[in-house]
């Protein structure tokens, strides 16, 4: 049996009519990217309000964050609709290009962008790698519906890849942002294993792409400085040690059940941007440990309906773009939230939905609408494999 059929085995393939039964999960889904928008509208408003307040230029407007976070909702709103009514074969068709077009916006970035922290990665006041992502990820499961990773499939399917992660880890890496050049990684590794990879295989190229991440890392004084002070937070208190104490105790005051909504003093002073990549540490303290879990849970059900989805399209194409585009939400909602908890070193990546960011939000909700696509073009297994 072929690795992608026992994937399918674990989580119950349907083999029967099941248009349905994907319109259902389909709204399940849409329900679930609507609530998390809606708390990310929260806690962006709940995060941002001290910082946005401030009589400084530029502020001055308690609600300055949520009014930006919402004209970009509604703009994502409108590209997830949009791309929920495109066939997965559009999709699939128009991944090649899209992603070329992001790659290329990439480069550009690098020479005529601007920078943010350390990172040169924002052209005409949006970051081109989100979206390259996207186009990245749909690439990618493309390629998985030609057939298994194998050798025999090298020149349609593990060829592109490979030559489609170069490009895009390269690009980021030049960009300075090498969190998402991490994530990008992660997620070859996940969709090559979705692919019928094997196990073996996968993990050793993790624990070799790992050991020259950290070669590289060696060579670049602030990416090391922040595994260092991740190791050794107390040694790094002028610096990046600070904010990794100060998330943590973020997370330590909201206790079990948290000080309360808008009450985290954490967010007036002491935690690094709190409405984008320390939001997790504001819901954690103004929730506690139950609603940190809460959005665990959620951020979970992201891949694990996109799997469902997937599962009862009917469709080859279908099930990989679900559950590639659905893992790659999760997957990035993990990082983030490693970050906060110093599971892993500070990487700078937002979590979906939630965060505050346009190109974050826009991007994260016409990833969800290629889910929505497969499930709104399901149709019963047995008339279509393809």
């Amino acid at each position: 049996m072929a690795a992608t059929n026992r994937v399918r085995a674990l989580v119950g393939y349907i083999t029967t009519d099941n248009s349905d039964e994907a319109a259902v999960w389909g709204q399940r889904y849409l329900l679930l990217v609507y609530g998390l928008v809606v708390l990310g509208l929260v806690f962006v408003f709940s995060s941002s309000f001290p910082l946005a307040g401030r009589p400084t230029p530029g502020h001055g407007d308690a609600y300055l964050y949520l009014k930006s976070q919402l004209k970009f909702a509604g703009i994502g709103l409108v590209a997830m609709m949009v791309v929920s009514y495109l066939s997965p074969t559009l999709i699939a068709r128009l991944s090649r290009p899209g992603l070329l077009i992001g790659l290329a916006l990439m480069g550009l970035a690098i020479v005529w962008g601007r920078s943010v922290g350390a990172s040169r990665c924002w052209v005409w006041g949006f970051q081109p790698s989100e979206f390259a992502k996207v186009a990245y990820v749909a690439f990618c499961a493309t390629c998985l519906a030609r057939g298994p990773v194998n050798w025999r499939n090298r020149r349609t399917v593990i060829v592109p890849i490979a030559i489609a992660t170069a490009a895009m880890v390269l690009l980021l890496v030049e960009q300075s942002d090498q969190g998402m050049a991490m994530l990008v990684l992660m997620l070859a590794l996940a969709i090559v294993l979705l692919g019928g990879a094997r196990l073996r295989y996968v993990a050793a190229t993790g624990v070799g792409l790992a050991g020259i991440g950290l070669g590289l890392a060696a060579t670049k004084p602030y990416v090391w400085t922040r595994i260092l002070a991740w190791l050794n937070p107390g040694d790094y208190l002028q610096g990046p040690g600070y904010h990794i104490y100060n998330m943590l105790i973020a997370l330590a005051r909201g206790g079990v059940v948290g000080t309360g909504l808008g009450m985290s003093p954490d967010k007036w002073k002491n935690l690094p941007v709190p409405h984008t990549d320390s939001i997790f540490c504001v819901i954690g303290g103004e929730l506690g440990l139950w609603g940190g879990l809460g959005v665990l849970v959620l951020m979970v059900l992201l891949t694990a309906w996109a799997f469902k989805i997937g599962q009862v399209s009917g469709s080859r194409l279908g099930w990989f773009l679900a559950a590639a585009v659905g893992m790659s939400l999760t997957l990035q909602a993990l990082v983030n939230i490693a970050v906060a908890t110093s599971s892993i070193p500070v990487t700078g990546l937002t979590l979906p939905f939630i965060s505050a960011g346009g190109s974050s939000l826009i991007s994260s909700m016409m990833a969800a609408g290629v889910v929505l696509s497969v499930a709104r073009h399901s149709h019963p297994i047995r008339q279509d494999r393809q």
